[in-house]
């Protein structure tokens, strides 16, 4: 069985796992006009040693955190919020605390939903979550789940379901042998990346490997009825099932076009400098091999990924569902103040209906 093959049926699988729990658990549904949800992941936060890729991004998260309880929105952390594969669960929660006192009004206010992912599958257990994080957030037990329905209603109608989970499912060293990984990380690369201060956070440093991933997750997704699934893992943002960065790639290519046909046209020669300079920079910000990424057509718009809030220049990205619209949002805004820019947006009745 292909590593496609291996994605598509675990995300058969845990969704089937999802719909069963939801007879204990309920069918949650949102209202289109009036849901306002977050959706962050891969934080991985440490011990703030060298190893720790959160902490440049602190600052920028903690601001976004009061800005969404403020404006009501329901915080969703979508996994690998803590890195646990790293370190253990105390040392990363200690050094953390403030920001966990920031998420855990969400909570107690009933607008928090937490996942776990391959890199902080301690919260899988439920004795660890009882343990470490419901000292913490107060208020009733925390849930944490693998995955998630959410079904969307616009006047008394059901447009669809967006499935939420990390990501990881079915891939071989995150999740199949992620027994062999998980110490193989802990005890044998730790003590490297505490004095290297090197990242092992992200599933791949090949671009082709990452944009594998990136198939595998839409071409399940499509295969599904009115089913938009949300993902992080990758750490690289999707939007409509395109790569945000091959949508400014593709921006590039068209004024480069128009550039070329007016050579002498300042603004076009700007326009394409700032369009070239924003494509180098997003495909820098993961210290990953850049490549041909979201090159492969990925027609219905089926398939969207977080992002995440470890990037190295301190940015965060996140999934943002508000005023009946889904965006792909980042923190800061251009001019490096603490609100949100929003990098693309659509009508979410639209998305559905071009499933």
């Amino acid at each position: 069985m292909t590593d496609v093959e291996q994605i598509g049926k675990a995300l058969s699988q845990t969704l089937k796992e999802a719909i069963k729990a939801e007879e204990t658990d309920s069918t949650r549904s949102i209202d289109l006009a009036s849901a306002q949800f977050i959706i962050f992941s891969d934080h991985h936060k440490g011990a703030r040693n060298r190893a720790d890729d959160f902490q440049v991004a602190e600052q920028t998260y903690n601001a976004a955190l009061a800005y969404y309880f403020q404006m009501g929105h329901t915080l969703i952390t979508l996994g690998d919020v803590e890195e646990l594969w790293e370190e253990r669960a105390k040392p990363v929660l200690d050094a953390y605390d403030y920001t966990l006192k920031l998420e855990a009004p969400f909570h107690r206010q009933g607008r928090y939903l937490r996942f776990w992912g391959n890199h902080d599958d301690d919260w899988s257990y439920p004795d660890l979550v009882r343990q470490h994080l419901d000292r913490i957030y107060g208020g009733p037990p925390l849930k944490v789940r693998e995955a998630l329905r959410l079904k969307v209603m616009e006047g008394g109608q059901e447009l669809g379901v967006l499935f939420l989970a990390h990501g990881h499912q079915g891939t071989a060293d995150s999740d199949r042998f992620a027994f062999l990984s998980k110490p193989l990380v802990r005890y044998g690369w730790r003590p490297f990346q505490r004095f290297l201060g090197i990242s092992l956070n992200t599933p791949a440093k090949s671009w082709q490997l990452r944009d594998q991933h990136n198939r595998a997750m839409y071409t399940w997704a499509a295969q599904q009825e009115k089913l938009i699934l949300i993902v992080g893992h990758t750490h690289r943002p999707v939007f409509l099932s395109r790569l945000h960065a091959a949508k400014i790639r593709d921006e590039l290519k068209k004024w480069q076009a128009a550039l070329a046909a007016n050579p002498n046209d300042p603004q076009l020669r700007e326009k394409v400098s700032l369009l070239a300079a924003e494509l180098e920079w997003v495909l820098s910000q993961e210290r990953q091999m850049p490549g041909e990424e979201g090159t492969t057509p990925m027609e219905k718009p089926c398939y969207f990924n977080t992002g995440c809030c470890s990037f190295f220049d301190g940015d965060i990205t996140g999934i943002e569902i508000a005023d009946g619209e889904i965006r792909l949002i980042r923190w800061p805004d251009d001019d490096g103040r603490p609100r949100p820019r929003i990098l693309e947006s659509a009508k979410l009745r639209d998305v559905f209906a071009a499933l």
